[in-house]
């Protein structure tokens, strides 16, 4: 009777520890007056927007009213923005400039950078490193240990772009939104493309990428959609609710919120447990 109890409460054990399965659903989108926004960042409850139409950067708060005008820019592209007890630092890729823009309080300077940028689109800010799409260079530039890398060519094959157009550092990985292959790609840090995400989803134009310890989202710009993949590249689920040429999206604690470049819109997905039937 006692080893039926302790096979019993083993199975029970097991059983209450099964992961929950989750999925993202529509939760609400908000309008942004007189912005078309192109790249995202999150500051608490406040969001940063770059309006690459009207040449500059943006803070607004949850109904979408602007709270701050960050400066004039040319064009900018897809932020970063890092935050830590001393200092806030945001990274604004300048497209029409070729330069990248470091705003740190009311001080504006420029990031010193040995190689010529041709059309920046992103930049992403991981610890040491800097990693840089290069529109128009179809590469990626990349800054660790004190040296910069040129990653990529112009082509089709996996470890070339075709017009990047966002960039983001991981642990131990560059992930890269190659906008024009209709694709994502993975490479190593030391410089080796190891995977293509995408290929047979019919994209057109991966215009921003996301990624979480468990989760990559990319942008589908041209096909209104959002398409989420697991970190070994495997499609999990597609939305499409209320999604209007996207081109940033980025994960808040459990929200997703995605930047509708033509309404000038944020919109809101929220995770929830997948209902199964009995």
């Amino acid at each position: 009777m006692k080893l039926i109890y302790v096979l019993l409460s083993v199975v029970l054990l097991g059983c209450s520890q099964q992961p929950v399965e989750t999925e993202w659903t529509y939760e609400k989108s908000i309008s942004l007056d007189g912005i078309n926004p192109i790249g995202l960042v999150s500051d608490d409850n406040q969001y940063i927007l770059s309006d690459g139409d009207h040449n500059r950067v943006v803070k607004v708060d949850h109904t979408g009213e602007i709270t701050q005008t960050i400066g004039e820019f040319e064009r900018p592209m897809h932020l970063d923005f890092v935050k830590d007890k001393s200092t806030q630092r945001l990274f604004i890729p300048e497209y029409g400039k070729d330069s990248i823009a470091v705003i740190e309080g009311t001080n504006k300077s420029y990031l010193s950078i040995t190689d010529s940028l041709d059309a920046p689109a992103s930049i992403s800010m991981f610890k040491d490193e800097i990693a840089i799409a290069d529109f128009y260079n179809h590469r990626v530039l990349y800054f660790s240990n004190g040296t910069w890398q040129s990653l990529g060519s112009e082509g089709k094959k996996l470890g070339q772009f075709y017009y990047p157009t966002d960039v983001q550092i991981m642990e131990n990985y560059l992930y890269i939104a190659d906008a024009y292959n209709d694709r994502a790609q993975v490479w190593t840090k030391n410089g080796e493309p190891v995977m293509e995400i995408g290929m047979n989803d019919n994209l057109k134009a991966a215009t921003g990428i996301h990624v979480t310890a468990t989760e990559l989202f990319l942008t589908d710009f041209e096909n209104d959609r959002i398409l989420i993949y697991d970190r070994m590249g495997d499609l999990k689920q597609i939305i499409e609710k209320g999604i209007d040429k996207p081109t940033d999206v980025i994960q808040n604690d459990d929200e997703l919120i995605i930047a509708n470049y033509r309404k000038g819109e944020l919109v809101f997905y929220k995770k929830t447990a997948i209902k199964r039937k009995q």
